[in-house]
């Protein structure tokens, strides 16, 4: 759920791995302190994997764009002859595959400042790692030889970008005639990510709010049908008793 073309420094560290695995494969009893937490920000990554459950498209391959550590990759294996997860971080490729090949790892993870403990993870039950494949890539020039999919995963990843509407642009391209297309984003612009003249949303033109939410439908209804939207929530686990909790905006499209 990373693509930084501009930086890569974070995610390319331990810290960041960890976090990552912790996200999107950690037990309720590992994310919560104590058992206290909010039970509907669990298996944000497995939730997104499965936003073309509900829908009538072939099941034959899927790209999760942005993949960060695969969850939402290995969760389509349960449906999709092939998966092609794609990072721009070469540390959490790294990751993804090495859990796809071992199926369960132990990890470790922040207590309190520098003290740490070790814990387990584990690919869900139902994942089929044989159809996975993780690759290092840049979300802003795909490959062409890639070819198309069925069914194309951006989690939290447009606001990771430097040119998010040149991506957007491309995605077409990926996508088989009724492809399906999920993007989820909190909408967190930062500059040190994407320039802020590349923002779809979260500025004002002459006095008019402009949100990403719209610039979305501008940018993507000449090739896709808008289908639906939902809010998701997820939770990133700083440390022990420290949560990040943030609900993405997720907006589901059909290619014409």
């Amino acid at each position: 759920m990373t693509n930084l073309s501009n930086q890569t420094n974070f995610y390319e560290t331990g810290k960041a791995v960890s976090e990552y695995l912790l996200f999107h494969y950690g037990s309720k009893e590992d994310l919560f302190f104590q058992g206290i937490g909010p039970t509907e920000a669990l298996d944000f990554a497995q939730r997104c994997g499965k936003l073309h459950a509900n829908f009538d498209i072939e099941r034959k391959r899927a790209l999760d764009l942005g993949c960060a550590v695969g969850g939402s990759s290995f969760a389509m294996t349960e449906s999709f002859d092939e998966v092609v997860g794609i990072d721009f971080s070469h540390a959490l490729v790294e990751a993804a595959t090495r859990l796809g090949r071992l199926t369960k790892m132990e990890i470790s993870i922040s207590v309190e400042g520098e003290l740490k403990r070790k814990t387990s993870i584990a690919l869900p039950e139902g994942s089929n790692p044989a159809r996975a494949k993780f690759l290092q890539g840049d979300a802003m020039n795909l490959d062409p030889n890639l070819r198309t999919f069925d069914f194309v995963l951006m989690a939290n990843l447009i606001d990771r970008l430097p040119d998010p509407a040149q991506c957007l642009e491309a995605i077409p391209g990926f996508l088989n005639a009724n492809g399906l297309l999920a993007i989820t984003s909190p909408y967190t612009w930062l500059t040190k990510y994407t320039p802020k003249e590349k923002w779809l949303g979260g500025y004002t033109i002459n006095g008019t709010s402009i949100r990403a939410c719209d610039r979305l439908v501008e940018l993507l209804s000449p090739n896709f049908r808008f289908i639906e939207e939902r809010n998701l929530p997820f939770l990133i686990k700083e440390h022990e008793r420290k949560n990040q909790y943030s609900i993405a905006h997720a907006t589901l499209w059909q290619k014409l």
